[in-house]
C-alpha cells in the first residue's frame, strides 16, 4: 500500500513539473508573438519576467543597445523598441516623450526619441535602422508607462527593418549585455561618488530616484555620456 501511494506521488508529481515547464517553454516560444501587443496573461507575464542584474531589472528577451535602448523582434521585419531598466533609472522621472513619427525613417545608434523631464531634456537612441510604424499611445499619454513596466507595456513605437539580421547583430544579447549592464552600473556608481553621496543609499548604491536630486548639468552630463548621444 504504502509503495503504491509513492508511485502514485511520484507520478503526480512529474505530470505536474512537465505541464509548469511546458507552459514556460510554450510562452517563451511566443515571446515574438507576444511583443506585437502591450497585453499578456499572468501566467505568460510570469513565464518572461526579468531577472535582476546589478539591482536593475534585464529582460533575457530583447537586443540591447549600448546607449540603454533595447529591440525586441515581432515578425521577420519589425521590432518593438524601448528603453531599458538603466535608463529608466537614469533620467528619471518623465514629464513627457517626444517619439518620432510614422513615417519616419531612423538610423541605428542615431537619436530617436526626446525624453523631458525636470531636470533637462535627454534623447534616446533607436537601437536598428529603419522607418517607424506606429508609436505606443499609451505611453504618450501616461510617459510613467515607460518607468513601471519598461519591457512590456511600456514599449516606445515600432519599426520596420528591412534588414535586420545585420542590425540584430550589431546588438548585445544574454551574458554579453548582462556584463555590459553590470559595467555600466560600477561606471555610473563611480561617477555619482564623486558629484555626491546624497545621491547613494547605504552600501554606496544609487538611491531609487537618485536622478531627481541630481543638479541640473550634473544630470546631462551623465545621460549624455551613458545613452551615447
Amino acid at each position: 500500500m504504502g509503495a503504491t501511494l509513492a508511485a502514485i506521488t511520484f507520478v503526480l508529481f512529474i505530470s505536474l513539473d512537465y505541464l509548469l515547464n511546458y507552459r514556460k517553454e510554450k510562452a517563451r516560444r511566443r515571446a515574438p508573438e507576444l511583443a506585437k501587443s502591450p497585453f499578456m496573461t499572468n501566467s505568460e507575464a510570469e513565464a518572461l519576467e526579468p531577472v535582476w542584474v546589478g539591482g536593475y531589472e534585464f529582460s533575457e528577451e530583447p537586443s540591447y543597445h549600448p546607449g540603454h535602448t533595447w529591440a525586441k523582434v515581432t515578425s521577420a521585419d519589425t521590432v518593438l523598441v524601448g528603453m531599458d531598466d538603466f535608463a529608466r533609472r537614469l533620467v528619471g522621472k518623465v514629464k513627457k516623450f517626444e517619439l518620432p513619427k510614422a513615417g519616419q525613417w531612423l538610423m541605428q545608434g542615431a537619436k530617436g526619441v526626446k525624453v523631458n523631464t525636470d531636470r533637462g531634456v535627454a534623447e534616446l537612441v533607436s537601437p536598428v535602422e529603419g522607418e517607424v510604424l506606429r508609436v505606443n499611445p499609451m505611453v504618450e499619454k501616461d510617459p510613467a508607462l515607460a518607468s513601471s513596466d519598461p519591457f512590456r507595456r511600456g514599449w516606445l513605437y515600432e519599426i520596420r527593418c528591412s534588414n535586420l539580421g545585420n542590425n540584430m547583430r550589431n546588438l548585445l544579447r544574454g551574458s554579453v549585455a548582462k556584463a555590459t549592464l553590470e559595467d555600466a552600473k560600477n561606471h555610473l556608481e563611480h561617477r555619482l561618488m564623486g558629484l555626491s553621496r546624497s545621491v547613494l543609499a547605504d552600501g554606496g548604491r544609487p538611491a531609487d530616484d537618485f536622478a531627481d536630486h541630481l543638479e541640473p548639468e550634473d544630470w546631462t552630463e551623465l545621460t549624455h555620456s551613458f545613452l551615447r548621444n
